[in-house]
């Protein structure tokens, strides 16, 4: 698990910051609710990893705002995404291409670019490779799974993981996906997943409430027992490399380093690309 460093406070401050500005319009109450974020910060900070750090943040502002800040952009950025994706149906698609098309939607944000330049973001993500390329086995594990869990990440992205999924269904795969029960950034629900037909082919178990990554300390039961009996985790996103990596289990995981400190932990470079183990 990775640890907060000094330059995850400025990260966690942005993202309140971001979430203040499309939730509460009150500058007063901006305020207010910020000097509760530095107090949540003051708290435990050097024992905690940031995804947790990040999930106490964003539920404390969603708890003094009464709003979903991301609604309207993760809408936004699932119609963006889908138009995409209708266009890539039509190609033969391997699995190299969905792995990667699924790393590279991680990278790109649907909301604000739009379809169109979302479409030539997705090809210069594409044109950038991987940084950590264990698509070798990957391959691998996935040809000898029976049982497959799929941890999404976010909107739009999720897109680009319903290509992924078919392809392993199609393949004869047994596939759980598993987003978040309620909405915390702009991390993909169950009813975001729904909404784009993901339950017609696979189940769908939410694995907690809302938290960035996966805090298996709050997994339902129900979960659980998917948990224990798949072959294989596909995780999406930096917060599930945070909270799972050196989890005993056979996780890939499938992100873009958005960060420093996650990019310093895996060797890379900030902005990179990776499928590892």
């Amino acid at each position: 698990m990775l640890k907060a460093s000094y330059l995850c406070a400025r990260c966690l401050v942005d993202q309140a910051t971001h979430a203040l500005e499309l939730a509460v319009e009150d500058p007063g109450e901006r305020l207010s609710i910020m000097r509760g974020v530095v107090d949540l910060l003051h708290k435990d900070y050097p024992e905690r990893i940031p995804a947790e750090i990040g999930t106490m943040v964003h539920r404390y502002v969603m708890e003094r705002s009464g709003k979903d800040p991301y609604a309207s952009l993760k809408m936004k950025s699932n119609e963006a995404a889908l138009m995409i994706t209708s266009r890539m149906r039509r190609e033969n698609l391997t699995l190299r291409k969905v792995v990667l098309s699924a790393i590279a939607g991680n990278a790109i944000d649907f909301g604000v670019d739009g379809s169109r330049d979302a479409l030539h973001s997705l090809e210069e993500q594409l044109q950038k490779g991987l940084a950590i390329d264990h698509f070798n086995r990957f391959e691998a594990e996935v040809g000898r799974a029976e049982s497959i869990l799929y941890l999404t990440d976010n909107c739009g992205e999720i897109a680009f993981d319903q290509l992924l999924v078919e392809y392993l269904v199609g393949h004869g795969k047994e596939v759980t996906v598993s987003p978040k029960q309620e909405p915390i950034l702009n991390d993909a629900t169950v009813q975001d997943l729904i909404s784009l037909g993901f339950g017609r082919m696979e189940g769908i178990i939410p694995h907690a409430r809302n938290a960035i990554g996966l805090m298996l300390s709050e997994a339902s039961g129900e979960f659980m027992k998917v948990w224990d009996r798949a072959d294989l985790v596909i995780a999406k996103g930096m917060g599930h490399f945070e909270t799972l990596y050196g989890t005993d289990k056979n996780i890939a995981y499938l992100l873009k380093a958005k960060c420093i400190p996650v990019a310093k932990s895996l060797g890379v470079e900030q902005g990179d690309h990776v499928l590892t183990f």
